[in-house]
């Protein structure tokens, strides 16, 4: 027998072990055997991916040892290990946004070689150990358990190029290192430009996701910050964060995180997209000291700003956690399990809010903590802070009354209070991203609703025969014995057979595969519970749902 095919038989006798293994000591053991044979085998600079993932995992048990480790480490799943093994020691990242976008970055540049297909495969293993071993894919345990299936799948087979590894091949990457656009090469403004501005800025108020563009979502930004009290026609630097707000942004979210955020967002799109010249410019005019006129000008020079914003711009991927999932569902898997949440195809987005609000709630009451000590230090006096949900809470009133202000300007006080009243369901949100829905019974919808919630208990009674305690699904799956939340396989199967019937009850059919496909459904009444990129993304699902069903 071939020194090959040695090596294959005995791959196939690990894989074997491994699928076999259980969760318990020897996934453990296996791994850890794994983990020191990758380590021995590999060095930076000469690593196949399955060392690369050991080196990952290496750094941030190193990491959390020391204490060094920031909190976004928390967050990081086996694919960013991975690339975090393929950096280190040489790439200190400066945070969780410069380490998500180079990331994503890295992982472009892999895809249809050779390579790109073994992290195919390494994702593959990844999920596949996790539904084994019923770990969440960023368990610790689960990610150790892994170094022995990717010995196993042959991903200690063959090294990554030099060229291919990050410090390399990341050079100047806009991703990582910012914008590189030359101020020689800005576009010159169209000969009617003084006229597009006004109009820009006596523009109606349409809603940002009637259009779509990044002219009519930059409009509703800038007039939200103005409301806030933002120099918004004098300072160039507000351009970007008013676009990103008015896209992306939950009321939750606040407005001390949106710059930060925005430069993240702005960065992670891939440089073939038709957004990025828009949003290059958007990112050096502050540098450059564009005024707004100026820097409107050049923008309204570019075809992209008066055309729909692009899909891939709609959804988050700046944080650790995103890139496997994504990944994962291209590779035509259902769902993937993480500490955090199951995430689905069409939670994606919600995951991503989650992540990036989650970790800047994190990092504000870290860094008040770590206030709170030094003052203490200091003088020995209590500086204790409010608790976060009343901060959050009086945030979110002083953004309301703001609103209703403008809202009673230009109604004479009475249009505010009736506005208010006549939406039935509201989203409250927080700074870490929870959020608790609030139903009114003021209105006949609302009504409607409160009904049918009633009719939910009373159906819980019925089949099981006690009232609902705290931790029981109020929609549950109706053939099971004990109360189990409604699964994505049953919620899509009743959105099929309603898309069925759908013409029988006066219903598009293309309304329901949109929800389906999205996993949310927009309406006139709900639409103030979602972002202007979850409307379009909606809206277009919907669009598609037509067109094909024409």
């Amino acid at each position: 027998m071939g020194k090959a095919s040695r090596k294959k038989r005995e791959r196939r006798t690990r894989r074997a072990v491994s699928a076999g293994a259980t969760a318990g000591t020897e996934p453990r053991a296996l791994g850890e055997g794994a983990l020191a044979r990758l380590l021995r085998s590999n060095a930076p600079g000469r690593l196949s991916l399955a060392g690369a993932y050991a080196f990952g995992y290496g750094a941030l048990g190193h990491a959390q040892q020391e204490g060094t480790d920031p909190g976004w480490y928390q967050e990081i799943d086996p694919l960013d290990a991975l690339f975090l093994g393929t950096a280190w020691p040489t790439w200190s990242f400066r945070d969780e946004f410069e380490f998500a976008n180079a990331r994503d970055a890295w992982l472009r540049l892999l895809r249809g070689t050779v390579h790109g297909k073994g992290v195919q495969r390494f994702v593959c293993e990844a999920v596949a150990a996790s539904e084994e071993l019923g770990l969440p894919v960023d368990d610790g345990g689960l990610m150790l358990a892994l170094t022995d299936r990717l010995e196993a799948a042959g991903l200690d087979q063959r090294h990554l190029p030099r060229l291919l590894l990050p410090q390399t091949a990341l050079q100047g990457c806009r991703a990582a290192y910012g914008s590189s656009l030359d101020r020689r090469r800005l576009p010159d403004p169209p000969e009617d430009t003084e006229e597009r501005i006004r109009r820009f800025w006596a523009g109606s108020e349409e809603e940002p996701w009637a259009e779509g563009t990044p002219r009519t979502v930059l409009r509703a930004g800038l007039r939200r910050f103005h409301d806030a009290g933002l120099p918004v026609e004098k300072e160039s630097g507000t351009l970007l964060p008013a676009l990103y707000a008015a896209l992306m942004t939950k009321p939750g979210e606040l407005l001390e995180d949106m710059g930060e955020h925005a430069w993240a967002w702005a960065l992670s799109l891939d440089d073939a997209s038709t957004l990025v010249p828009v949003l290059d410019i958007l990112l050096a005019a502050p540098a450059w000291e564009l005024s707004v006129t100026e820097t409107l000008g050049h923008l309204f020079a570019l075809p992209a700003f008066t055309e729909p914003i692009p899909s891939e711009a709609l959804l988050w991927t700046s944080s650790p956690g995103l890139a496997l999932p994504r990944l994962a569902f291209e590779l035509g898997m259902s769902k993937v399990s993480t500490r955090a949440m199951t995430i689905t195809a069409d939670l994606l987005d919600w995951a991503g809010m989650h992540t990036r609000m989650r970790l800047s709630a994190a990092a504000r009451e870290s860094a008040a903590d770590l206030e709170e000590t030094e003052t203490d230090g200091a003088d020995g006096t209590d500086t204790t802070q409010e608790e976060p949900d009343e901060r959050w809470a009086e945030r979110r009133e002083a953004v309301r009354e703001a609103v209703l202000q403008k809202v009673r300007k230009k109604s004479g006080g009475t249009a505010a209070t009736r506005h208010r009243a006549d939406r039935p369901v509201e989203r409250v949100w927080n700074a870490d991203g929870s959020s608790v829905v609030r139903f009114s019974t003021d209105t006949p919808r609302g009504q409607e609703l409160k009904e049918g919630l009633q009719g939910q208990l009373d159906a819980f009674r019925e089949k099981f025969g006690r009232e609902p305690g705290p931790g029981d699904p109020l929609f549950f799956d109706p053939d099971a014995d004990e109360p189990t939340p409604l699964t994505k396989a049953h919620f899509e199967e009743m959105i099929l057979d309603m898309a069925e019937r759908a013409v029988e009850m006066g219903i598009d059919p293309a309304f329901l595969h949109a929800w389906r496909e999205v996993g949310y459904v927009v309406t006139e009444e709900t639409r103030g519970m979602f972002t202007t990129a979850e409307v379009l993304a909606f809206n277009r699902a919907l669009a598609r749902h037509q067109k094909a069903g024409a």
